[in-house]
Protein backbone atom coordinates (compact mmCIF):
# COMPACT_ATOMS: atom_id res chain seq x y z
CA UNK A 1 0.00 0.00 0.00
CA UNK A 2 2.99 2.57 0.42
CA UNK A 3 4.50 2.10 -2.42
CA UNK A 4 1.26 2.52 -4.01
CA UNK A 5 0.96 5.67 -2.58
CA UNK A 6 3.94 6.98 -3.66
CA UNK A 7 3.28 5.80 -6.98
CA UNK A 8 0.33 8.17 -6.97
CA UNK A 9 2.19 10.94 -6.04
CA UNK A 10 4.63 10.67 -8.31
CA UNK A 11 2.00 10.44 -11.22
CA UNK A 12 0.23 13.56 -9.36
CA UNK A 13 3.36 15.85 -9.97
CA UNK A 14 3.73 14.98 -13.16
CA UNK A 15 0.10 15.08 -14.25
CA UNK A 16 0.08 18.46 -12.84
CA UNK A 17 3.94 19.75 -13.84
CA UNK A 18 4.74 20.63 -10.91
CA UNK A 19 8.22 23.12 -12.03
CA UNK A 20 11.27 22.52 -9.74
CA UNK A 21 13.80 25.52 -9.21
CA UNK A 22 17.47 24.87 -9.99
CA UNK A 23 19.61 27.99 -10.00
CA UNK A 24 22.10 29.06 -11.59
CA UNK A 25 25.75 28.14 -9.51
CA UNK A 26 28.34 29.37 -11.38
CA UNK A 27 29.21 32.09 -14.83
CA UNK A 28 29.20 30.12 -17.64
CA UNK A 29 27.45 28.09 -20.36
CA UNK A 30 23.36 27.30 -20.08
CA UNK A 31 24.68 23.65 -21.36
CA UNK A 32 27.21 22.86 -18.40
CA UNK A 33 25.67 20.67 -15.72
CA UNK A 34 27.98 22.04 -13.65
CA UNK A 35 26.88 25.47 -14.02
CA UNK A 36 23.06 24.39 -11.92
CA UNK A 37 22.20 23.21 -8.65
CA UNK A 38 19.75 20.53 -11.09
CA UNK A 39 22.03 20.08 -13.98
CA UNK A 40 20.96 21.28 -17.44
CA UNK A 41 17.48 23.32 -17.48
CA UNK A 42 14.47 21.09 -18.45
CA UNK A 43 10.69 21.84 -19.19
CA UNK A 44 9.79 21.51 -15.52
CA UNK A 45 12.80 24.14 -14.37
CA UNK A 46 11.69 27.17 -12.73
CA UNK A 47 15.11 28.65 -13.38
CA UNK A 48 16.76 31.59 -11.33
CA UNK A 49 19.65 33.81 -12.36
CA UNK A 50 21.07 35.43 -8.98
CA UNK A 51 22.50 38.71 -8.25
CA UNK A 52 26.28 39.02 -9.76
CA UNK A 53 26.09 35.56 -12.03
CA UNK A 54 25.87 35.58 -16.22
CA UNK A 55 24.64 32.75 -18.22
CA UNK A 56 25.18 32.49 -22.41
CA UNK A 57 22.67 30.38 -23.98
CA UNK A 58 24.71 29.41 -26.85
CA UNK A 59 23.02 26.72 -28.97
CA UNK A 60 19.59 25.74 -30.35
CA UNK A 61 17.83 24.36 -27.65
CA UNK A 62 17.48 26.04 -24.53
CA UNK A 63 14.15 25.13 -22.45
CA UNK A 64 12.74 26.04 -18.88
CA UNK A 65 9.10 26.41 -17.22
CA UNK A 66 9.64 29.88 -15.89
CA UNK A 67 13.23 31.96 -15.89
CA UNK A 68 13.78 34.54 -13.69
CA UNK A 69 16.49 37.07 -13.94
CA UNK A 70 17.30 38.66 -10.34
CA UNK A 71 19.08 42.31 -9.86
CA UNK A 72 22.47 42.45 -10.91
CA UNK A 73 21.78 39.08 -12.86
CA UNK A 74 22.84 38.63 -16.42
CA UNK A 75 21.31 35.82 -19.37
CA UNK A 76 22.38 36.68 -22.56
CA UNK A 77 21.40 34.35 -25.68
CA UNK A 78 24.21 33.98 -28.68
CA UNK A 79 23.55 34.55 -31.92
CA UNK A 80 23.43 30.79 -32.26
CA UNK A 81 21.12 30.48 -29.19
CA UNK A 82 17.52 30.08 -28.57
CA UNK A 83 15.08 29.74 -25.35
CA UNK A 84 12.08 28.76 -25.09
CA UNK A 85 10.26 29.25 -22.10
CA UNK A 86 6.60 27.37 -21.51
CA UNK A 87 5.79 30.05 -18.73
CA UNK A 88 6.84 33.61 -17.40
CA UNK A 89 10.65 35.59 -18.15
CA UNK A 90 11.14 37.96 -15.51
CA UNK A 91 13.84 40.05 -16.02
CA UNK A 92 15.21 42.25 -13.04
CA UNK A 93 18.14 42.18 -14.28
CA UNK A 94 20.35 42.37 -17.56
CA UNK A 95 18.74 40.02 -20.50
CA UNK A 96 20.82 40.62 -23.77
CA UNK A 97 19.72 39.06 -27.07
CA UNK A 98 22.71 38.50 -29.90
CA UNK A 99 23.37 38.46 -33.79
CA UNK A 100 25.28 38.43 -36.22
CA UNK A 101 25.87 38.02 -40.01
CA UNK A 102 24.34 35.23 -40.51
CA UNK A 103 22.39 34.08 -37.89
CA UNK A 104 19.97 35.48 -35.13
CA UNK A 105 19.54 34.73 -30.75
CA UNK A 106 15.93 33.56 -30.54
CA UNK A 107 13.41 33.74 -27.67
CA UNK A 108 9.79 32.59 -27.06
CA UNK A 109 8.14 32.94 -24.16
CA UNK A 110 4.60 33.21 -22.99
CA UNK A 111 4.52 36.31 -20.30
CA UNK A 112 7.67 38.69 -19.89
CA UNK A 113 7.79 41.50 -17.33
CA UNK A 114 10.30 43.35 -15.27
CA UNK A 115 13.23 45.53 -16.85
CA UNK A 116 13.19 45.95 -20.75
CA UNK A 117 15.69 43.54 -22.70
CA UNK A 118 18.14 44.50 -25.42
CA UNK A 119 18.36 43.29 -29.29
CA UNK A 120 21.53 43.46 -30.62
CA UNK A 121 21.01 43.58 -34.70
CA UNK A 122 23.71 43.31 -36.69
CA UNK A 123 23.60 45.64 -39.89
CA UNK A 124 26.73 45.57 -42.25
CA UNK A 125 28.10 48.90 -42.96
CA UNK A 126 27.44 50.89 -46.20
CA UNK A 127 24.49 49.05 -47.01
CA UNK A 128 20.95 50.17 -46.27
CA UNK A 129 18.80 47.50 -44.76
CA UNK A 130 14.66 47.32 -43.41
CA UNK A 131 14.51 47.23 -39.78
CA UNK A 132 12.13 47.02 -37.41
CA UNK A 133 12.22 46.42 -33.53
CA UNK A 134 12.27 42.97 -32.47
CA UNK A 135 10.78 44.64 -29.15
CA UNK A 136 8.04 46.42 -27.96
CA UNK A 137 8.40 50.18 -28.23
CA UNK A 138 8.45 51.26 -24.06
CA UNK A 139 10.85 52.53 -23.21
CA UNK A 140 13.41 53.09 -26.15
CA UNK A 141 12.59 56.57 -27.86
CA UNK A 142 13.78 57.14 -31.50
CA UNK A 143 16.14 60.32 -30.68
CA UNK A 144 17.39 58.02 -27.77
CA UNK A 145 17.88 54.86 -30.31
CA UNK A 146 19.61 57.74 -32.36
CA UNK A 147 21.46 58.72 -29.97
CA UNK A 148 22.56 55.29 -28.75
CA UNK A 149 23.75 53.83 -31.94
CA UNK A 150 27.07 55.73 -33.76
CA UNK A 151 28.07 55.47 -36.56
CA UNK A 152 24.68 56.38 -38.29
CA UNK A 153 25.43 58.48 -41.42
CA UNK A 154 23.93 61.88 -42.26
CA UNK A 155 23.46 63.95 -45.08
CA UNK A 156 23.14 67.49 -44.06
CA UNK A 157 20.41 67.44 -41.37
CA UNK A 158 19.31 64.02 -42.50
CA UNK A 159 20.07 61.33 -40.24
CA UNK A 160 20.04 57.24 -42.45
CA UNK A 161 17.12 56.22 -40.78
CA UNK A 162 13.79 57.14 -42.36
CA UNK A 163 10.09 55.56 -42.60
CA UNK A 164 8.15 54.83 -45.76
CA UNK A 165 5.27 57.03 -46.29
CA UNK A 166 2.63 55.55 -48.68
CA UNK A 167 1.08 58.99 -49.22
CA UNK A 168 3.49 60.41 -51.49
CA UNK A 169 3.48 59.14 -54.86
CA UNK A 170 6.00 56.52 -55.64
CA UNK A 171 8.53 58.26 -57.74
CA UNK A 172 11.81 57.45 -55.93
CA UNK A 173 12.28 60.64 -53.79
CA UNK A 174 9.59 61.47 -52.02
CA UNK A 175 8.11 58.03 -49.89
CA UNK A 176 11.04 57.97 -47.93
CA UNK A 177 10.70 60.64 -44.76
CA UNK A 178 14.00 60.49 -42.59
CA UNK A 179 14.43 61.81 -39.70
CA UNK A 180 16.76 65.06 -38.97
CA UNK A 181 19.11 66.78 -36.55
CA UNK A 182 15.94 68.73 -35.15
CA UNK A 183 15.09 67.18 -32.02
CA UNK A 184 12.05 68.73 -31.29
CA UNK A 185 10.42 67.04 -34.22
CA UNK A 186 7.06 65.46 -32.68
CA UNK A 187 7.92 61.68 -34.50
CA UNK A 188 11.62 61.53 -32.83
CA UNK A 189 10.56 62.30 -29.14
CA UNK A 190 8.17 59.15 -29.31
CA UNK A 191 8.83 55.78 -29.62
CA UNK A 192 9.45 52.82 -32.25
CA UNK A 193 5.89 51.52 -33.00
CA UNK A 194 5.67 48.12 -33.04
CA UNK A 195 5.67 46.48 -36.52
CA UNK A 196 6.65 49.45 -38.56
CA UNK A 197 9.58 49.49 -40.50
CA UNK A 198 12.87 51.55 -41.40
CA UNK A 199 15.39 52.10 -43.56
CA UNK A 200 19.33 52.30 -42.26
CA UNK A 201 22.54 53.24 -43.30
CA UNK A 202 25.09 52.78 -40.88
CA UNK A 203 29.07 53.37 -41.62
CA UNK A 204 30.05 50.58 -40.98
CA UNK A 205 29.45 46.44 -39.67
CA UNK A 206 28.12 46.00 -36.57
CA UNK A 207 24.62 46.13 -33.97
CA UNK A 208 22.72 48.27 -33.50
CA UNK A 209 20.23 47.84 -30.38
CA UNK A 210 16.78 47.93 -29.48
CA UNK A 211 15.74 48.05 -26.47
CA UNK A 212 11.81 47.06 -24.87
CA UNK A 213 9.61 44.21 -23.28
CA UNK A 214 9.26 40.54 -25.37
CA UNK A 215 6.05 40.83 -27.43
CA UNK A 216 4.25 37.66 -26.27
CA UNK A 217 0.69 38.30 -27.52
CA UNK A 218 -0.24 38.62 -31.42
CA UNK A 219 0.35 41.86 -32.82
CA UNK A 220 -2.10 43.56 -35.25
CA UNK A 221 -0.49 46.31 -37.57
CA UNK A 222 -2.73 48.32 -39.71
CA UNK A 223 -2.01 49.03 -43.54
CA UNK A 224 -3.24 51.39 -45.67
CA UNK A 225 -4.02 52.20 -49.26
CA UNK A 226 -3.46 55.72 -49.90
CA UNK A 227 -1.72 56.29 -52.79
CA UNK A 228 0.46 53.71 -53.35
CA UNK A 229 -1.13 51.14 -51.35
CA UNK A 230 2.96 49.88 -50.62
CA UNK A 231 3.20 49.31 -46.12
CA UNK A 232 6.57 48.97 -44.62
CA UNK A 233 6.03 46.57 -42.09
CA UNK A 234 8.30 43.94 -39.52
CA UNK A 235 8.73 41.08 -37.56
CA UNK A 236 7.55 42.17 -34.03
CA UNK A 237 8.98 39.45 -32.71
CA UNK A 238 12.64 38.48 -30.85
CA UNK A 239 12.58 35.37 -32.89
CA UNK A 240 11.65 34.46 -36.53
CA UNK A 241 8.01 33.78 -37.49
CA UNK A 242 6.86 31.54 -40.59
CA UNK A 243 6.73 33.75 -44.14
CA UNK A 244 4.58 31.05 -45.99
CA UNK A 245 3.40 27.65 -46.50
CA UNK A 246 6.08 25.76 -46.90
CA UNK A 247 7.29 26.95 -44.43
CA UNK A 248 3.73 26.33 -41.82
CA UNK A 249 0.95 24.86 -43.66
CA UNK A 250 -0.83 27.28 -41.55
CA UNK A 251 0.52 29.43 -39.16
CA UNK A 252 2.70 31.60 -41.93
CA UNK A 253 2.22 35.51 -42.45
CA UNK A 254 0.85 35.20 -46.01
CA UNK A 255 -1.93 32.58 -45.24
CA UNK A 256 -2.92 34.19 -42.01
CA UNK A 257 -2.94 37.49 -44.18
CA UNK A 258 -4.06 36.65 -47.77
CA UNK A 259 -7.08 38.50 -47.71
CA UNK A 260 -5.88 41.69 -46.14
CA UNK A 261 -3.44 42.14 -49.27
CA UNK A 262 -3.53 43.06 -53.23
CA UNK A 263 -4.59 39.79 -54.82
CA UNK A 264 -1.70 40.33 -57.66
CA UNK A 265 0.15 41.24 -54.84
CA UNK A 266 -0.21 38.64 -52.51
CA UNK A 267 3.56 38.88 -51.28
CA UNK A 268 6.16 39.96 -49.03
CA UNK A 269 8.84 41.94 -50.29
CA UNK A 270 12.82 41.95 -48.89
CA UNK A 271 15.71 44.08 -49.88
CA UNK A 272 18.70 41.59 -50.33
CA UNK A 273 21.15 44.79 -50.28
CA UNK A 274 21.01 45.60 -53.98
CA UNK A 275 17.31 44.33 -55.00
CA UNK A 276 14.37 43.38 -53.97
CA UNK A 277 13.40 39.55 -53.23
CA UNK A 278 9.58 38.54 -53.26
CA UNK A 279 8.45 36.12 -51.49
CA UNK A 280 5.66 34.12 -51.54
CA UNK A 281 3.90 30.47 -52.01
CA UNK A 282 5.44 29.52 -54.67
CA UNK A 283 9.68 30.55 -53.81
CA UNK A 284 10.20 27.60 -51.21
CA UNK A 285 10.43 27.72 -46.99
CA UNK A 286 11.19 31.22 -45.80
CA UNK A 287 11.27 32.64 -42.10
CA UNK A 288 11.61 36.17 -41.47
CA UNK A 289 13.98 36.99 -38.72
CA UNK A 290 13.79 39.51 -35.94
CA UNK A 291 14.29 43.03 -36.64
CA UNK A 292 13.64 42.24 -40.45
CA UNK A 293 11.23 44.62 -42.11
CA UNK A 294 9.43 44.34 -45.83
CA UNK A 295 7.39 46.08 -47.92
CA UNK A 296 3.16 44.47 -48.84
CA UNK A 297 0.82 46.10 -50.74
CA UNK A 298 -2.69 46.72 -49.37
CA UNK A 299 -6.33 45.54 -50.41
CA UNK A 300 -8.13 48.37 -51.78
CA UNK A 301 -9.06 51.13 -48.91
CA UNK A 302 -6.92 49.56 -46.37
CA UNK A 303 -6.80 46.83 -44.04
CA UNK A 304 -5.05 45.22 -40.86
CA UNK A 305 -2.48 42.35 -41.01
CA UNK A 306 -1.57 40.04 -38.03
CA UNK A 307 1.19 39.03 -36.72
CA UNK A 308 -0.02 35.66 -34.51
CA UNK A 309 2.00 33.81 -31.23
CA UNK A 310 1.85 30.56 -33.55
CA UNK A 311 4.07 32.31 -35.86
CA UNK A 312 6.92 32.40 -34.04
CA UNK A 313 9.89 29.82 -34.61
CA UNK A 314 13.25 28.98 -33.53
CA UNK A 315 14.75 29.55 -37.14
CA UNK A 316 17.99 29.88 -37.63
CA UNK A 317 17.74 33.70 -40.21
CA UNK A 318 20.51 36.59 -41.03
CA UNK A 319 19.38 40.36 -42.16
CA UNK A 320 17.55 38.99 -44.82
CA UNK A 321 15.76 35.86 -45.02
CA UNK A 322 17.04 32.14 -45.34
CA UNK A 323 15.30 29.89 -47.64
CA UNK A 324 14.86 26.02 -48.29
CA UNK A 325 14.75 25.62 -51.99
CA UNK A 326 11.85 22.87 -53.46
CA UNK A 327 12.27 21.66 -56.95
CA UNK A 328 10.33 23.63 -59.41
CA UNK A 329 11.13 24.32 -62.88
CA UNK A 330 12.46 27.99 -62.99
CA UNK A 331 13.09 30.65 -65.62
CA UNK A 332 14.83 33.72 -64.39
CA UNK A 333 14.80 36.06 -67.14
CA UNK A 334 17.67 38.62 -67.60
CA UNK A 335 18.02 41.96 -69.48
CA UNK A 336 21.23 44.29 -69.67
CA UNK A 337 21.35 47.71 -70.36
CA UNK A 338 25.17 47.04 -71.26
CA UNK A 339 25.93 50.21 -69.06
CA UNK A 340 25.70 48.10 -65.67
CA UNK A 341 22.38 48.03 -65.11
CA UNK A 342 20.30 44.07 -64.94
CA UNK A 343 17.10 43.71 -64.48
CA UNK A 344 15.06 40.58 -63.62
CA UNK A 345 12.06 38.44 -63.80
CA UNK A 346 10.75 34.90 -63.12
CA UNK A 347 8.31 32.60 -64.48
CA UNK A 348 7.61 29.19 -62.51
CA UNK A 349 6.09 26.18 -63.53
CA UNK A 350 3.39 24.81 -60.92
CA UNK A 351 1.18 22.24 -61.23
CA UNK A 352 -2.24 23.23 -60.47
CA UNK A 353 -1.74 26.89 -61.17
CA UNK A 354 -3.25 28.89 -63.93
CA UNK A 355 -2.75 31.29 -66.91
CA UNK A 356 -4.62 33.45 -65.28
CA UNK A 357 -4.29 35.50 -61.56
CA UNK A 358 -2.77 33.19 -59.17
CA UNK A 359 -3.05 34.69 -55.37
CA UNK A 360 0.08 34.09 -53.38
CA UNK A 361 1.87 32.51 -56.31
CA UNK A 362 1.92 35.83 -58.65
CA UNK A 363 3.83 38.42 -57.04
CA UNK A 364 3.23 41.58 -59.10
CA UNK A 365 5.85 44.33 -59.77
CA UNK A 366 7.68 46.45 -56.49
CA UNK A 367 6.57 50.09 -57.16
CA UNK A 368 7.11 51.30 -53.45
CA UNK A 369 10.08 52.94 -54.17
CA UNK A 370 9.42 54.00 -57.88
CA UNK A 371 10.62 53.23 -61.03
CA UNK A 372 13.44 52.78 -63.12
CA UNK A 373 12.98 54.04 -66.97
CA UNK A 374 14.93 50.82 -67.69
CA UNK A 375 12.25 48.01 -66.33
CA UNK A 376 11.52 44.30 -67.09
CA UNK A 377 8.60 42.57 -66.42
CA UNK A 378 6.12 39.71 -67.67
CA UNK A 379 2.41 40.51 -67.79
CA UNK A 380 0.06 37.21 -66.97
CA UNK A 381 -1.14 35.05 -70.15
CA UNK A 382 -4.55 36.32 -69.11
CA UNK A 383 -3.58 39.31 -68.63
CA UNK A 384 -5.43 41.68 -65.69
CA UNK A 385 -3.28 44.81 -66.39
CA UNK A 386 -0.49 44.35 -63.88
CA UNK A 387 3.51 44.23 -63.88
CA UNK A 388 4.72 40.70 -62.50
CA UNK A 389 8.19 39.93 -61.13
CA UNK A 390 7.80 36.26 -60.42
CA UNK A 391 4.69 34.59 -62.44
CA UNK A 392 3.79 31.31 -62.40
CA UNK A 393 2.23 29.07 -65.12
CA UNK A 394 0.63 25.36 -65.49
CA UNK A 395 3.40 22.85 -65.82
CA UNK A 396 1.41 20.57 -68.42
CA UNK A 397 1.67 23.45 -71.49
CA UNK A 398 5.87 24.18 -72.15
CA UNK A 399 4.83 24.16 -75.80
CA UNK A 400 1.56 25.98 -75.98
CA UNK A 401 2.42 28.84 -73.04
CA UNK A 402 3.93 32.32 -74.31
CA UNK A 403 4.97 34.84 -71.92
CA UNK A 404 4.32 38.43 -72.56
CA UNK A 405 7.40 40.46 -71.71
CA UNK A 406 7.29 43.91 -70.92
CA UNK A 407 10.45 46.33 -71.33
CA UNK A 408 10.59 49.83 -70.63
CA UNK A 409 13.57 51.63 -72.02
CA UNK A 410 14.66 55.01 -73.81
CA UNK A 411 15.80 54.71 -77.58
CA UNK A 412 19.44 54.35 -78.51
CA UNK A 413 19.80 51.40 -75.40
CA UNK A 414 21.31 48.16 -76.12
CA UNK A 415 20.23 45.21 -74.63
CA UNK A 416 20.92 41.72 -73.89
CA UNK A 417 18.61 39.17 -73.23
CA UNK A 418 19.50 35.90 -70.85
CA UNK A 419 17.43 33.10 -69.03
CA UNK A 420 18.88 31.15 -66.37
CA UNK A 421 16.50 28.35 -66.26
CA UNK A 422 16.54 25.35 -63.23
CA UNK A 423 14.95 21.89 -62.95
CA UNK A 424 12.50 22.33 -66.59
CA UNK A 425 12.11 18.81 -68.69
CA UNK A 426 15.19 17.31 -70.75
CA UNK A 427 14.93 18.80 -74.00
CA UNK A 428 13.06 22.01 -73.33
CA UNK A 429 14.78 25.24 -74.11
CA UNK A 430 14.10 29.15 -73.62
CA UNK A 431 13.06 31.34 -76.51
CA UNK A 432 13.15 35.32 -76.74
CA UNK A 433 10.62 35.99 -79.65
CA UNK A 434 11.16 39.32 -81.16
CA UNK A 435 8.08 40.50 -83.03
CA UNK A 436 9.34 43.84 -84.63
CA UNK A 437 12.27 42.09 -86.36
CA UNK A 438 10.50 38.88 -86.91
CA UNK A 439 13.09 36.60 -84.87
CA UNK A 440 12.67 33.98 -82.75
CA UNK A 441 16.42 33.46 -80.67
CA UNK A 442 17.39 31.04 -78.50
CA UNK A 443 18.82 32.37 -74.71
CA UNK A 444 20.21 30.85 -71.79
CA UNK A 445 22.91 32.00 -69.12
CA UNK A 446 26.13 31.02 -71.16
CA UNK A 447 26.59 31.15 -74.32
CA UNK A 448 23.03 32.37 -76.21
CA UNK A 449 22.16 35.89 -75.62
CA UNK A 450 20.02 38.52 -77.79
CA UNK A 451 21.44 41.21 -78.33
CA UNK A 452 19.75 44.49 -80.18
CA UNK A 453 19.92 48.15 -80.60
CA UNK A 454 16.14 49.95 -79.35
CA UNK A 455 15.40 52.33 -82.21
CA UNK A 456 12.37 53.80 -80.00
CA UNK A 457 11.93 53.96 -76.64
CA UNK A 458 9.73 50.89 -75.58
CA UNK A 459 7.24 50.62 -72.66
CA UNK A 460 4.78 47.78 -72.05
CA UNK A 461 4.06 44.52 -73.67
CA UNK A 462 3.51 43.26 -77.28
CA UNK A 463 7.16 43.51 -78.95
CA UNK A 464 9.00 40.58 -76.68
CA UNK A 465 7.36 36.36 -75.78
CA UNK A 466 9.05 34.30 -73.89
CA UNK A 467 8.94 30.49 -75.43
CA UNK A 468 9.44 27.22 -74.06
CA UNK A 469 9.94 24.71 -76.69
CA UNK A 470 12.69 21.93 -77.84
CA UNK A 471 14.97 23.59 -80.07
CA UNK A 472 13.66 22.09 -84.00
CA UNK A 473 9.92 23.42 -83.23
CA UNK A 474 11.11 26.43 -81.98
CA UNK A 475 13.10 27.62 -84.90
CA UNK A 476 10.82 25.41 -87.67
CA UNK A 477 7.38 26.27 -86.80
CA UNK A 478 7.43 30.36 -86.17
CA UNK A 479 4.20 30.92 -86.47
CA UNK A 480 2.79 28.66 -83.70
CA UNK A 481 5.47 29.78 -81.13
CA UNK A 482 3.17 33.30 -81.24
CA UNK A 483 -0.05 32.14 -79.66
CA UNK A 484 -1.29 30.00 -76.39
CA UNK A 485 -3.94 27.50 -76.82
CA UNK A 486 -6.44 26.50 -73.91
CA UNK A 487 -8.58 23.58 -73.89
CA UNK A 488 -11.42 23.64 -71.62
CA UNK A 489 -13.20 20.17 -72.26
CA UNK A 490 -15.87 20.62 -69.01
CA UNK A 491 -17.14 23.36 -70.65
CA UNK A 492 -16.56 22.35 -74.71
CA UNK A 493 -14.33 25.21 -75.38
CA UNK A 494 -11.00 26.05 -76.75
CA UNK A 495 -9.55 29.94 -75.86
CA UNK A 496 -6.77 30.86 -78.04
CA UNK A 497 -4.22 33.51 -77.21
CA UNK A 498 -2.26 35.86 -79.75
CA UNK A 499 -2.69 38.27 -81.93
CA UNK A 500 -5.26 37.87 -84.99
CA UNK A 501 -4.62 40.97 -87.24
CA UNK A 502 -7.08 40.61 -90.10
CA UNK A 503 -8.30 37.17 -90.33
CA UNK A 504 -8.59 33.28 -89.14
CA UNK A 505 -10.31 30.01 -89.68
CA UNK A 506 -9.79 26.53 -87.37
CA UNK A 507 -10.18 23.60 -88.23
CA UNK A 508 -10.59 20.10 -85.97
CA UNK A 509 -9.58 16.85 -87.02
CA UNK A 510 -9.52 13.57 -85.02
CA UNK A 511 -6.81 11.05 -85.23
CA UNK A 512 -8.02 9.31 -88.32
CA UNK A 513 -7.78 12.72 -90.24
CA UNK A 514 -11.47 13.32 -90.36
CA UNK A 515 -12.38 16.85 -89.83
CA UNK A 516 -14.94 17.17 -87.43
CA UNK A 517 -15.50 20.79 -86.77
CA UNK A 518 -14.39 24.19 -87.97
CA UNK A 519 -15.09 28.12 -87.39
CA UNK A 520 -13.92 31.35 -88.36
CA UNK A 521 -11.45 33.99 -85.70
CA UNK A 522 -12.42 37.33 -85.00
CA UNK A 523 -10.11 39.93 -85.19
CA UNK A 524 -7.88 40.86 -81.64
CA UNK A 525 -5.87 38.86 -79.03
CA UNK A 526 -7.61 36.53 -77.75
CA UNK A 527 -10.37 34.01 -79.11
CA UNK A 528 -13.43 31.88 -77.59
CA UNK A 529 -13.84 28.47 -80.01
CA UNK A 530 -16.92 27.11 -78.90
CA UNK A 531 -16.68 23.45 -79.71
CA UNK A 532 -18.78 20.38 -80.37
CA UNK A 533 -19.69 17.67 -78.07
CA UNK A 534 -16.21 15.20 -78.67
CA UNK A 535 -15.03 11.76 -77.48
CA UNK A 536 -12.07 11.81 -74.66
CA UNK A 537 -9.19 11.45 -77.23
CA UNK A 538 -6.14 13.28 -79.19
CA UNK A 539 -7.48 15.93 -82.17
CA UNK A 540 -5.44 18.16 -84.33
CA UNK A 541 -6.00 21.26 -84.24
CA UNK A 542 -5.22 23.25 -87.61
CA UNK A 543 -4.80 27.40 -87.45
CA UNK A 544 -4.44 29.55 -90.68
CA UNK A 545 -3.80 32.88 -89.42
CA UNK A 546 -3.31 36.31 -91.90
CA UNK A 547 -2.34 33.79 -94.09
CA UNK A 548 0.31 31.94 -91.68
CA UNK A 549 -0.83 27.95 -91.32
CA UNK A 550 0.20 26.08 -88.61
CA UNK A 551 -1.25 22.75 -86.46
CA UNK A 552 -1.27 21.90 -82.71
CA UNK A 553 -2.12 18.25 -80.90
CA UNK A 554 -4.38 18.56 -77.99
CA UNK A 555 -5.85 16.24 -75.84
CA UNK A 556 -9.59 16.17 -74.83
CA UNK A 557 -10.77 14.29 -71.99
Amino acid sequence: MKHKITLLVLLFISAFGFAQTNTLQNNGNWELPANWSLGVPQAIHQVIIPNGLTVFVNNPGAVADDVTINSGGTLQISFEGTLTVTDALTNNGDFIIESNATDSGSVITATYSGSAATYERYVSGGVWHLISTPLSAVPQTIINFIGNNGGMTTSGAQYSLGTYDNSFPADGTSTWINFTTDIFTPSQLGTFPVSTGYEILMNSNGAIDFTGSINTSAVSKPITENLTGWNLIGNPFPSSIFGNASADATNNFLTVNSAQLDPSFVSMYFWNGSSYDIVNQATGSRSIPPGQAFFVNSITGGGSVDFTTAMRTHQSANNFLRATTTVIPTINLSIDNNAGTVRNTEIKYMSGTTLGLDPGYDGGQLGAVGTSNFNLYTHLVEDNGVKFSLQVVPDTGYDTTVIPIGVDANAGTQVTFKAAATDLPDGIKVFIEDKVLNTVTEINNTDKSYTLNLSSALSGTGRFYLHTQENTLAIDDFSALQYTLVTSPEQNNIRLYGMVAEKGSVDIFDIFGRKIHAAKLQTGSEQNINMPVMSTGVYIVKFNIDNKPFSKKILWY
